[in-house]
């Protein structure tokens, strides 16, 4: 029975299939409208994103896709095309993939990049799955929701920023104003921030911010058994930490108010910024620059 319904396989990839060994190139290099302080949205699926602000006024997009197939195809339909769309001054990108019946038994390579040069002066709203970005030099607000992705921003100048990852990376060189973060077991380093606010709630994840900190500003967090490093570059406050079993590290200019076994509370210089912090398990680390 073994070697007979071997044999059928055998038939069946016969019969339905055709070895292949295929290219499949799709370039797009345009440029499009967009109005001033307008919002560009890109959704994309495991491309290398760079996107970059400059003084221009319009936006160039350039798109490479490659696709090279080796082995055996079964009834493949598909075709990957760029859809752009301008719509109330704002830019919409997005990939569009259609496929159905496929089945390949070898080996598949896909290239896919995007570049975008942009109007410094533009909001970005981006959702994406194993991709990897590379955004400097924008001016106003960022919203990235990705599964999987690795970010890194420089030069950043916008003061609101909403992030929703699972098991990504976020790097940033600076960075002001609202930070909400949202993730499960990903990573977040800020190296030189000046937030008013932020919100940022994870699992298992680890977040380096140094920033300063404004009076009358808001920061909570909240975590599971991931791993908190604040560094204050400026101001102070009141620090209220609710904990279970957690490892907790202070500068010695932070002065203990409360100390028992499910909360902390310090004080640092005469600012009045409040900091909140949740967690269980996990590692907090008060430190100044």
């Amino acid at each position: 029975m073994k070697y007979l319904n071997a044999a059928l396989v055998t038939l069946l990839l016969c019969l339905f299939s055709t070895h292949l060994y295929a290219q499949d190139t799709y370039e797009l290099d345009e440029n499009y409208s967009i109005d001033a302080s307008a919002t560009l949205h890109l959704s994309s699926d495991d491309a290398d994103v760079t996107i970059k602000g400059s003084d221009r006024d319009d936006v160039h997009l350039v798109v490479y896709h490659r696709v090279e197939v080796k082995g055996w195809k079964i009834k493949s339909d598909g075709k990957f095309q760029m859809e752009v769309e301008e719509r109330g001054g704002d830019l919409y990108i997005r990939e569009k993939s259609e496929e159905s019946n496929r089945l390949i038994v070898g080996d598949i390579r896909e290239e896919y990049r995007i570049t975008l040069d942009v109007p410094r002066n533009v909001a970005l709203d981006i959702n994406g799955d194993d991709d990897s970005y590379e955004i400097s030099d924008i001016n106003l607000a960022v919203r990235l929701d990705a599964d999987d992705c690795d970010a890194e921003f420089r030069g950043m100048k916008g003061d609101d920023f909403d992030f929703d990852i699972d098991d990504g990376s976020i790097r940033m060189d600076e960075a002001r104003g609202r930070l909400q973060l949202k993730m499960d077991d990903g990573n977040m380093y800020v190296r030189q921030g000046d937030f008013s606010e932020i919100e940022a709630r994870y699992d298992d994840g680890e977040l380096e911010v140094a920033t300063g900190l404004v009076d009358d500003g808001f920061y909570r967090f909240d975590f599971d058994d991931g791993d908190l490093e604040l560094r204050v570059a400026s101001g102070g406050g009141t620090f209220d930490i609710e904990h279970d079993d957690v490892n907790l590290y202070t500068d010695k200019v932070f002065e203990e108010i409360n100390s028992d076994e499910e909360r902390s509370e310090y004080r640092l210089g005469r600012g009045k910024a409040r900091v909140e912090i949740d967690t269980d398990d996990g590692t907090v680390s008060l430190r100044t620059i």
